[in-house]
């Protein structure tokens, strides 16, 4: 379900995070469902366990996630909606709209490229 893409900027415990968060998004992953072991994701993905552990962790930290000692690691139920999580998202989006703007992009071409992604 998870795939990663090697040439792509973004380091590997990030698009990890991110491909979780869509996942749940999507309702692959429900609230209070249980996640995929670390061992277990990192055995998949060819992955040092630290790097899915760290993905984890962070997906904890900003209430995505929440781990049961010796159980294992649940989606919250306060996962869909979560408010840090869309505000890093539009701080990501304005950032990357500066960026184009600043290299000439126009706004006209700027959402032409949104509207073509969320279709």
């Amino acid at each position: 379900m998870i795939t990663l893409n090697p040439q792509n900027k973004t380091p590997i415990y990030e698009q990890i995070k991110e491909q979780i968060i869509f996942l749940i998004q999507k309702g692959v992953y429900k609230p209070d469902e249980q996640l995929p072991s670390i061992r277990t994701l990192a055995a998949q993905l060819r992955l040092n366990v630290n790097t899915v552990k760290r993905a984890f962790m962070e997906l904890e930290t900003i209430g995505i996630t929440y781990s049961i000692p010796g159980k294992g690691i649940y989606v919250s139920r306060t996962a869909l909606g979560n408010e840090e999580v869309k505000k890093k998202a539009l701080d990501n989006v304005e950032n990357a709209v500066i960026s184009a703007k600043k290299k000439g992009i126009s706004e006209s071409e700027v959402e032409e490229l949104v509207k073509s992604i969320y279709k």
